[in-house]
């Protein structure tokens, strides 16, 4: 389907371009988002017609969305989960997980490209406009003791442990096209169980080793 943008979309095009997407992104996101219009001739029309309107809207767009990200640009927000030995949560830090502590800021209409897994700090890219974007840390502990130690840069494999070196994690991207952080809820994952132990054919592979 051939679209006008009617603001800047990452990896598509600036405000006014005319550009080609598949019918169900244009349908479920762009044309009711409003993000876009249908490249019909009467549309043609219209755009050129409120051309400045449009840039002054994008414009102030913008502007509102500096002054959000500007509240939470650079800085590290807590998350208490349940973790084994190993760092692995029991389940994942989601979408609406992030959206809820960055709800106090204003913030929450966000979508985690995939769920964090595991205990450490991780730098999160949060956009809230294709031009308007900043990057915050979420710190995952299972205490806020925890959480301490990792900001100075330690951690332990359980919290009974010594202290070990952190691992650097690398950037995740979270952004504000797809779905909508408040409105779907994301499954929790549980931990899966280790294979039971069958004792019985354990042992008849230990007689047959003792009677070579």
């Amino acid at each position: 389907m051939k679209i006008i943008l009617l603001e800047k979309i990452e990896k598509l095009g600036s405000l006014g371009d005319v550009v080609e997407v598949k019918n169900g992104y244009a349908r479920n996101f762009l044309l009711p988002k409003g993000k876009a219009l249908r490249a019909t001739s009467e549309n043609i029309k219209y755009f050129e017609d409120k051309a400045d309107e449009l840039q002054k809207k994008n414009d102030a767009n913008i502007s509102e969305a500096t002054k959000e990200i500007n509240k939470i640009t650079d800085k590290t927000f807590i998350i208490i989960r349940q973790a084994g030995e190993n760092g692995q949560l029991f389940g994942s830090v989601t979408t609406r997980d992030i959206a809820k502590i960055l709800e106090e800021t204003g913030i929450s209409s966000i979508s985690l490209l995939e769920p964090i897994k595991n205990l450490g700090i991780f730098e999160v890219k949060v956009n809230l406009h294709a031009e308007v974007s900043c990057v915050i840390k979420i710190n995952i502990a299972r205490t806020e003791e925890e959480a301490e130690l990792q900001e100075k840069g330690i951690t332990s494999s359980s919290p009974e442990d010594g202290a070990e070196e952190i691992i650097e994690d690398g950037v995740i991207d979270v952004f504000d096209e797809g779905v909508d952080a408040k409105l779907e809820e994301e499954e929790i994952e549980k931990p899966s169980k280790d294979d039971d132990f069958n004792t019985s054919d354990d042992a008849e592979e230990l007689d047959q080793s003792d009677s070579k």
